[in-house]
């Protein structure tokens, strides 16, 4: 599975793949190369999604707990976001 990510943006090449052997995981690509994945089902979230780029949760530093999101795609968005301002 493949879904692209909002056209409109800056550097539209960007899509979120799904992994067939773990649907709770979905990895983020962005001008060619994977840039971060979108996570489902952590303990202590539910069913939420949590956006992870280079290697860390996005999140508030204060409180150290990941910022959630009802869809892959709205994790997704968070990880281009991140990626786009070089945090």
């Amino acid at each position: 599975m493949r879904i692209v990510l909002d056209p409109q943006r800056p550097g539209d090449w960007w899509a979120l793949a799904g992994w067939t052997v773990t649907p709770d995981v979905y990895l983020v690509t962005g001008e060619g190369h994977q840039v971060g994945w979108a996570k489902r089902g952590l303990t202590g979230i539910g069913d939420r999604w949590v956006a992870v780029y280079e290697g860390y949760f996005i999140g508030d530093i204060n409180t150290q707990e990941a910022m959630l999101h009802g869809t892959p795609e709205q994790a997704a968005f968070t990880v281009h976001t991140a990626y786009l301002q070089n945090l």
